[in-house]
């Protein structure tokens, strides 16, 4: 009889409350480092902390991966727990370390702990993402799962979901951008000058799309690219926020206008995210054409 733990780390966006709803789901917390000291995503730090240290020092925090031996730990565990099998989805590996310290854990694994040899398979997937996108298909995965579906098989099929997603990200405030290096100082001064608010897009590697003038062409423009890219216009996506929760029902509004449905998951972004694009943002993330 296999039993199946999904692992996915704390860049899923989904909150404590929401955790607890996925049957069989554990998120292990990224590190946030501000003035010198570590705290814990989620437990010890939120968003709007980072958001008041950067106004009050004017230095961006700092995030840490998962680590290795956080995750052989949580493996261990899983099966102490009676899991014969884990799937552990993480972070866009193309900004992150901590797809290889899955990937690394899951070869110590059986170094540090011999009896678990044969004993619990590992599958480590890459989101190519972050946010809501990560935790969207996840529910479809336990649906697969309690059908009988081979652990093997769900994770290959993430893969190949995660694969063909993207995530559209509008910025509103260019400093956080700059500070964390998603745009050089000179395109963000100059944006800036000019009111311009770039849409990138996550699917691996970050690009920067286009660029649109004003903050209340961004949610159009967005719904717009929607309509271009999305594999279909009915299908499920998700919206992600910053301290601007109007501007995301605006989005909604406007994919509405084009068709959509309403999204599968509409929250706050959570830290990891928001201390590369700032405190007013829009993530919509989604499956694209082939």
């Amino acid at each position: 009889m296999r039993k199946t733990l999904i692992i996915c780390d704390s860049a899923c966006d989904l909150s404590l409350e929401q955790e607890k709803k996925i049957q069989d789901f554990k998120i292990l917390n990224c590190g946030i480092e501000m003035n010198g000291l570590p705290y814990e995503e989620r437990v010890e730090v939120t968003a709007d902390d980072v958001y008041a240290e950067v106004e009050k020092s004017g230095v961006l925090p700092k995030t840490s991966q998962v680590t290795v031996i956080q995750f052989v730990d949580a493996f261990a565990k899983a099966a102490r727990d009676g899991y014969t099998d884990v799937i552990c989805v993480t972070m866009n590996s193309k900004g992150s370390g901590t797809f290889n310290s899955a990937v690394n854990a899951k070869e110590m694994l059986t170094a540090e702990y011999p009896q678990l040899e044969g004993k619990l398979n590992v599958y480590v997937v890459d989101s190519c993402t972050y946010s809501y996108v990560i935790a969207m298909p996840l529910i479809k995965a336990r649906e697969q799962l309690e059908k009988g579906e081979s652990p093997k098989r769900v994770a290959e099929d993430l893969q190949n979901h995660f694969n063909g997603c993207t995530t559209l990200i509008g910025v509103y405030n260019l400093q956080y951008a700059k500070k964390s290096g998603r745009l050089n100082a000179c395109a963000a001064f100059v944006g800036d000058m000019l009111g311009l608010k770039p849409i990138m897009a996550v699917c691996g590697e970050n690009k920067v799309l286009e660029k649109v003038r004003g903050d209340k062409n961004l949610a159009p423009r967005m719904a717009q690219m929607y309509a271009e890219k999305a594999a279909d216009i009915k299908g499920d996506y998700i919206i992600a926020h910053g301290t601007n929760p109007d501007q995301a029902k605006d989005l909604v509004a406007e994919l509405k206008k084009l068709g959509a449905k309403s999204p599968v998951y509409i929250g706050p972004i959570g830290t990891a995210v928001g201390i590369n694009v700032g405190p007013k943002m829009l993530g919509l993330g989604f499956k694209v054409k082939e």
